[in-house]
């Protein structure tokens, strides 16, 4: 009888683990039906890291899987709406299913690790070093989304997020991980003192000795110069594409004059109004291939009678074969100082924006200003850091990121690209939330607008950047964490022992 009221107990516990941790993490995803808390992210993977180790390995990993590829299914249903019902369901079924994979190798890792090399402190490092190679892996190029959805990761108090001058995104990938193993290696010992206060301290030293630094490098930031800059929301067109979903299909153009007279009296309100530097949304102007000069012809003289520098993001559709998806940066002399092509066209093969556009150079280009170095770039090219880089490598001082969000944007889209690189990143978004944030996260303005409603932001924005390690070593931690899970691995398989779950939690037998 007290064997089976064990066994009940174990049941229960791995049960009760399992709904609260799949069901909290569900919360910290963009979902059309569930809010987002972007903390869930940090106090899930403890639940979930929990779980796999009470359960023996093989029904562990089968399950922590499973828990993954429900959850994802069910927090990100139905968010991409392709325009047919059966090819959206595919879409996202398929694409919320490799996003849960990958998010689940880490806790089979994990699992499969642990055990063999003992419930050690220092085998907290297996969790975090795994969690940290499998995103920076994942955001490689061909990538699911980048770093876009795994900004969430980044979910703490200004000085902290200085971590990202150092690390990029996988410090906070890293840093967070290792908390989650830290309690775990607590509660596997029974919250025991010594262990606990082991992991307790040593936790808390970091995390400290990063708040410091942080807070130091924000309190020490330079005053610079700044100039106005207007980031400015296009107004949905009448007769034009409704989303980009049309543009892709069906090739469809934006109604030339009267888009290019809303290009015209937005720039001059904003001139008037003491913007030195006017940034446009991506798609402000869908033209044909026989409309492609005059337009650009027509950019050139409105950035020179208005006396700015104009950013303005634009597609050109030729009638069969592939056009291009530009972003031009004019001087206040009409002067054409950068002519960039977007990179991460969003689909794949000839589907989405590949259908219509060509994949520009893998090149970020930058221009000398009065108001600092400017670089470049185009919505879902933000979301691969490696690419970002090239800006913070450059001496970037502002990054114009024009963006058509979809599905419609509810959150800041690679906002911490600034901290990495050292830049003010400004991002005009149709369909999102337009934001400025300096080279210390600290945001300048934001403008959040109905789909479809006009709107201008207006900026104060540093003239000059900052210098980052991350700009310079790039991604150092991410291939770090690869080299440690491969000695791990090594490790358990040359030192390790074979034992049960007890070593790292009782099991359900």
């Amino acid at each position: 009888m007290e064997h089976q009221s064990n066994r009940n107990a174990s049941f229960a516990e791995a049960a009760l683990l399992f709904f609260l941790g799949f069901g909290l993490f569900m919360f910290c995803r963009r979902s059309d039906f569930l809010p987002m808390i972007p903390e869930m992210i940090i106090v899930a993977p403890i639940l979930i890291l929990r779980f796999s180790r009470v359960l023996p390995a093989g029904r562990a990993i089968l399950l922590t899987i499973l828990g993954f590829i429900l959850a994802f299914n069910v927090s990100l249903w139905g968010i991409f709406d392709m325009g047919d019902p059966v090819l959206s369901l595919a879409f996202n079924v398929i694409r919320s299913t490799i996003i849960a994979l990958y998010y689940a190798l880490p806790f089979v890792i994990d699992r499969l690790l642990t055990p063999r090399l003992g419930n050690r402190f220092v085998t907290t490092l297996i969790f975090p070093a795994a969690m940290t190679a499998s995103m920076f892996l994942s955001s490689m190029p061909p990538p699911i989304d980048g770093t876009a959805a795994k900004n969430v990761f980044a979910t703490a108090p200004l000085p902290l997020l200085q971590i990202y001058a150092l690390a990029g995104l996988w410090g906070f990938v890293f840093f967070w991980s290792w908390l989650a193993a830290c309690v775990n290696h607590a509660w596997a010992h029974g919250f025991r003192l010594r262990p606990t206060v082991t992991a307790a301290v040593a936790f808390a030293v970091v995390a400290g000795a990063l708040f410091t630094w942080g807070s130091l490098r924000i309190m020490t930031a330079p005053e610079v110069p700044t100039v106005k800059v207007a980031a400015v929301v296009t107004p949905a067109e009448e007769g034009g594409p409704e989303s980009m979903v049309q543009v892709f299909e069906d090739r469809m153009t934006s109604p030339y004059e009267p888009t290019m007279a809303q290009i015209r009296a937005m720039t001059a309100e904003a001139a008037a109004n003491g913007a030195e530097i006017v940034a446009f949304n991506e798609f402000a102007i869908v033209v044909t291939e026989a409309n492609h000069e005059a337009a650009r012809a027509e950019f050139a003289k409105i950035a020179a009678e208005n006396g700015v520098w104009l950013a303005l993001p634009y597609g050109w559709v030729p009638e069969t074969g592939k056009g291009a998806n530009r972003h031009l940066l004019i001087d206040d002399t009409g002067a054409v100082r950068a002519d960039y092509q977007k990179r991460f066209l969003l689909g794949f093969g000839d589907f989405g924006e590949n259908a219509v556009f060509k994949k520009g150079a893998e090149i970020i280009q930058t221009a000398d200003s009065p108001y600092g170095r400017i670089a470049l770039s185009i919505c879902r090219d933000m979301s691969f850091p490696d690419f970002a880089r090239q800006a913070g490598r450059a001496g970037a001082d502002i990054m114009l990121t024009g963006s058509h969000e979809f599905p419609k944007g509810i959150t800041l889209n690679d906002p911490h690209r600034s901290i990495e690189n050292g830049f003010t990143h400004i991002r005009p978004t149709y369909d999102g939330i337009t934001y400025a944030m300096d080279a210390y996260g600290r945001v300048l303005n934001r403008m959040q607008l109905e789909t479809g409603a006009p709107g201008i932001m207006y900026a104060d924005v540093p003239t000059q950047g900052a210098r980052t390690l991350y700009a310079r070593l790039g991604d150092w931690l991410g291939w770090l964490s690869m080299a440690l899970v491969v000695v791990f691995a090594a490790g358990a398989v040359l030192f390790g022992r074979r034992v049960g779950p007890s070593a790292t939690g009782h099991s359900v037998a």
